[in-house]
């Protein structure tokens, strides 16, 4: 919790179903269903369902993805960059977006947004089949008396 305030997550069909069963089965005197190994509720008897951190790093090692920055891999909060860019690639408005991501600022989704994938691939092939085409217009001279350094 980047802010130190609770965001609600907005989930639905697998997702949502997954967290109803863990929640069903949380500690009834804990209101949170993942958190970090520093509970202050945990204890050896009682365990908590688990860190979130310590899931995800499974989950990726289980489909062969590297975990982490300092391996090249992945970090749960990529998730979110990733969400950005899907949900407005899918039609929904920036608002609402940005409700689900949790964003609080424009600047800062449309930073994580890179819009539609697809389009933008398309547009870069257009571009470079357009300046491949077009004849040049200057000519290479060297530079002579230069030395490199």
């Amino acid at each position: 919790m980047k802010t130190r305030h609770a965001h609600v997550i907005l989930l639905e069909g697998r997702g949502l179903e997954i967290v109803r069963r863990l929640w069903a089965a949380r500690r009834l005197d804990c209101p949170f269903l993942l958190h970090g190994e520093d509970c202050p509720r945990q204890d050896a008897e009682r365990p908590c369902l688990g860190s979130v951190k310590k899931a995800w790093a499974s989950a990726c090692k289980a489909a062969g993805f590297p975990v982490g920055r300092k391996h090249g891999g992945y970090t749960f909060h990529h998730t979110r960059n990733s969400a950005a860019t899907n949900l407005r690639a899918g039609g929904m408005d920036e608002a609402d977006a940005m409700k689900i991501t949790g964003h609080t600022t424009t600047h800062v989704f449309r930073h994580y947004d890179i819009g539609n994938v697809d389009a933008l691939r398309e547009r870069l092939t257009r571009a470079r089949t357009a300046v491949a085409a077009r004849p040049s217009r200057s000519k290479v001279v060297p530079m002579e008396g230069r030395r490199s350094a």
